[in-house]
């Protein structure tokens, strides 16, 4: 991999660049692709089909199926309270949080939190796993910005349910000796079942196929775009929580 071909997954300029404005992380709503799920608004105003693919930005539905050349692995914390979760939030933290429901906390880098408590990762109560396999309260979330077939950029973020598949995208990647974006990962929805009820979680295969040269093209302008950039993925303030329990009746807008 040359040197123009390699993407950073951090930077030290926060800023983004598209155009001539410079725009903090925060400042750009990115295309979140989410699964639509059968409670979600977008099937209740018939926009998407449960277990489809749904482009937040745009409104589009992809169908129960999306192709996408992977370009960024990115990893971010997120810590959402809602009135459910307060209470365990703040015996981990040992003293109370302060008035509101919403975004609190949240670590563009997984080192440093910024927000309440806005303490070092590393340090913080609500960034530990318990019990050996109790997810932290502050959600870790593996994110990959992506391009789809027709060249656009969109941002994949898998947490609870869809971490084991964003962690085997991870690992895909990085064991490739070539780049992310010269193969085309398949990406499916499949209907799972717990306590709460039904929900649709993602898979993926590598497809046959290989990315023509425009999309080569497309994928590596978006590669450099992103180069050294830092990318937020924070829910909008009318989604639901990121944080919240696998996807299902009570939690339709959750990523995958």
């Amino acid at each position: 991999m040359t040197e123009d071909t390699r993407v950073a997954t951090r930077g030290d300029d926060n800023l983004m660049s598209f155009g001539q404005t410079k725009l903090r992380p925060e400042d750009l709503i990115l295309p979140r692709v989410k699964i639509a799920q059968q409670m979600s608004q977008e099937v209740a105003d018939k926009k998407a089909d449960a277990g489809d693919f749904f482009n937040t930005l745009t409104g589009e539905s992809y169908g129960d199926k999306l192709n996408v050349q992977p370009i960024l692995p990115f990893m971010q914390r997120v810590l959402l309270v809602r009135q459910e979760r307060r209470p365990a939030i703040e015996e981990a933290l040992g003293h109370e949080l302060s008035e509101g429901d919403g975004l609190k906390c949240r670590s563009y880098d997984m080192e440093q939190g910024k927000g309440e408590p806005g303490i070092a990762c590393a340090e913080c109560p609500l960034s530990e796993w318990t019990d050996g396999n109790t997810p932290p309260l502050c959600t870790e979330t593996y994110n990959v910005a992506a391009a789809t077939e027709i060249g656009e950029l969109i941002i994949l973020s898998f947490a609870k349910s869809g971490a084991k598949v964003g962690k085997r995208i991870f690992s895909t990647i990085r064991m490739s000796a070539a780049a992310p974006w010269s193969r085309i990962f398949a990406m499916t929805t499949r209907a799972e079942r717990n306590d709460r009820g039904n929900f649709f979680v993602p898979d993926f295969t590598i497809s046959k196929e290989a990315p023509d040269t425009a999309q080569l093209e497309q994928a590596l302008h978006w590669a450099r775009a992103l180069k050294g950039v830092t990318i937020d993925v924070t829910p909008t303030d009318d989604e639901t929580e990121a944080a919240g329990p696998a996807p299902d009746i009570k939690d339709p807008n959750a990523p995958f």
